[in-house]
């Protein structure tokens, strides 16, 4: 029977290059992922660290390095679920590259997102991904400026100094806004989020230029903006489809916000598809499971991990890159059975 490995605090690098016979140098090499080092030296000496049950310090090494192996994700919340497709494939991508990725809630306000850009400063994190609240707040600009790592947006675009990856919302709001004028809805409500962001001016430029390519022009009534949370819906909804004239669309084009207005219109007992359409402005397990399935704007939640994550990484080996790239994710209109045409 073989003796148990040594604890990993008494094997010194020393006793790895004795055990792989290999120079100290070699198994620093190694350890500092050295390009020039054969694959047969570093098979050799990982499988004395092996052996020997040798761990790395990776805080000692992190200070010889210069380079923490960290990177920070810091988003608006944890609530959406279809958002983990994002952070699974960065996550992936990431951890293929040698580095572990931090989580973080930014919980939409400017003063979190400067106090964990300190933090993250303060830990010596490689690279940053991240969402803002308000992409022209002076504070959060000014710290964006000052922090010493790479720093990727998602799904923001007004920084253009920094480089970003965004879905073509714009777009998908257009497909959904023309598609239901096509069915002859001329009072179409749209709940969306903070439009100080990105994602819900882009949807409000698009819902906005279907009216205009349609000749028509949208009711200012039935625009509910600024909704945040499920709760927010469920009251956007329930004041769209009290008025005098209520409206024979709702676009809920927040993100992951249709269970609040289908809540809403389940109370007041209207049933999505007869006598109101619904289109949502993201995709989820809901829309689809539902019935009658709703219409929904979709794009590769995905894909835009796996660009963020390789845009970052490009940015953190200092690769000879132009300053402030964008990348655009393509969004499409799925139409089910909650758009119809207006009722005779």
């Amino acid at each position: 029977m073989s003796p148990p490995a040594r604890r990993s605090q008494t094997v010194k690098v020393k006793d790895v290059a004795r055990a792989a016979g290999v120079a100290v140098g070699t198994v620093s090499r190694v350890l500092n992922d050295h390009p020039k080092v054969t694959r047969e030296l570093r098979e050799r000496v990982e499988r004395a660290m092996a052996d020997l049950g040798y761990e790395v310090d990776v805080t000692a090494q992190s200070m010889r390095a210069g380079r923490s192996r960290l990177v920070a994700c810091a988003i608006r919340d944890f609530d959406i679920p279809r958002f983990a497709l994002f952070i699974k494939e960065a996550e992936a991508v990431l951890r293929e590259a040698g580095y572990t990725l931090l989580l973080a809630s930014t919980t939409n306000r400017p003063e979190i997102e400067i106090a964990l850009l300190g933090a993250f400063r303060r830990r010596r994190v490689d690279g940053v991904m991240m969402t803002l609240s308000d992409e022209q707040h002076q504070g959060v600009r000014a710290a964006l400026s000052e922090a010493p790592m790479p720093v990727l947006l998602i799904d923001r675009d007004r920084v253009e100094a920094l480089d970003r990856v965004t879905a073509d919302h714009r777009e998908g709001a257009r497909l959904a806004t023309s598609h239901l004028i096509g069915l002859g809805h001329r009072r179409i409500a749209m709940l969306v989020g903070d439009t100080k962001a990105f994602p819900s001016r882009s949807r409000l430029e698009g819902f906005r230029a279907a009216h205009a390519a349609a000749g028509i022009v949208p009711d200012p009534r039935l625009l509910r903006d600024h909704v945040l949370s499920s709760e927010d819906v469920y009251r956007a909804t329930a004041s769209l489809m009290g008025l005098a004239e209520p409206p024979t669309a709702l676009f809920v084009a927040a993100m992951d916000m249709l269970g609040g207005c289908l809540r809403a219109l389940r109370t007041m007992g209207l049933a999505v598809g007869d006598g109101i359409s619904v289109v949502a402005g993201s995709d989820s397990d809901l829309a689809e499971l539902h019935t009658p399935p709703i219409t929904a704007i979709a794009w590769d939640l995905a894909a835009m991990g796996r660009h963020a994550a390789t845009m970052l990484l490009e940015r953190m080996r200092g690769d000879e890159i132009e300053r402030g790239r964008a990348l655009a994710v393509p969004t499409e209109l799925v139409i089910r059975g909650s758009s119809r045409p207006v009722a005779g």
